[in-house]
């Protein structure tokens, strides 16, 4: 059997980064930059995928400023919401005219992040608490509706040890100890964060079953941003005097978008279908990720 071809979309995004770099042995990855297609060029989009030989095409193109979608708000003809949602609809129209499977990256943030008590399913009700959200929540239905059989993946705070101009959650807690500043961790918001190497060989599981729906990508267990930043400052021998513990009402207020409090995924769905030891629980996904912090 040959090599597997993918277009992955958003190629050179933090997510899309370490998709192209995982999957580079398994598949013949396309992965065009901005320069070679522009996503929101309808007529370069469509003969783009006409042209391509790729069976699968996993969308992680996006608007992902969370705080600068807020400038849009409630503007249907802006670009984070032709980012977020036109796009994927049109993508989703076209993957399924040409038989091409779509794998369609979205985030926890659909749901409005009040539940506390145990972490969200897939079909568990959403609801957003800022236009990014909404812009994120609209772009599942209209890969759907455009689309039954495509799958939409909803991963969760991805983190990689790996050089990216987009910083995520680990990292900016890890260069902020190492520049002797400190940080405020919040105490009271439940999260599940992706080490991103899992995200990918998970992603690649929902590529060659050809999942249709959607599916939950994230830690087996869950973890606050106090608990995550002490465990890192811990690993890396970092200040942990650095690191001060906050509610996540005070810190929210300091941001322009609202954020789900308890953002947290159940991912036992996937478990169910792919197994265990390809998603795992915070503390071996941070000890995968520091010897790779420390080379």
């Amino acid at each position: 059997m040959g090599h597997a071809s993918i277009l992955v979309l958003g190629g050179s995004g933090l997510v899309g980064t370490c998709l192209v770099q995982r999957w580079t042995e398994r598949a013949d990855i396309v992965a065009p930059s901005h320069a070679d297609l522009d996503v929101l060029d309808r007529h370069a989009l469509t003969a783009f995928l006409e042209h391509t030989p790729a069976q699968t095409v996993v969308n992680v193109a996006a608007w992902a400023d969370v705080d600068g979608a807020e400038a849009e708000k409630d503007d249907t003809s802006g670009k984070v919401h032709r980012l977020n949602v036109d796009f994927p609809g049109l993508l989703a129209a076209e993957c399924r005219r040409l038989g091409k499977h779509l794998v369609h990256i979205s985030t926890d943030y659909v749901f409005d992040g009040v539940k506390s008590t145990a972490p969200y399913t897939e079909t568990d009700s959403t609801g957003t608490v800022c236009w990014y959200a909404e812009t994120k929540l609209r772009g599942e239905a209209a890969v759907l509706e455009s689309d039954d059989r495509a799958s939409v993946a909803r991963i969760e705070m991805p983190f990689t040890a790996h050089n990216h101009p987009k910083r995520d959650l680990a990292r900016t807690i890890v260069a902020r100890l190492q520049q002797g500043q400190t940080i405020q961790g919040v105490t009271d918001q439940r999260i599940t964060p992706i080490f991103l190497d899992d995200a990918a060989d998970a992603v690649w599981r929902i590529h060659e079953s050809r999942y249709a729906g959607i599916i939950h990508v994230a830690a087996t267990d869950w973890t606050t941003p106090f608990d995550l930043a002490m465990d890192l400052a811990r690993r890396l021998r970092l200040d942990q005097e650095l690191i001060a513990p906050e509610t996540f009402e005070r810190f929210s207020r300091t941001r322009p978008a609202r954020r789900p409090q308890h953002s947290w995924l159940d991912v036992s769905h996937f478990v169910d279908l792919f197994g265990g030891g390809i998603l795992r629980p915070v503390h071996e996904e941070l000890a995968a990720w520091s010897p790779q912090w420390l080379n």
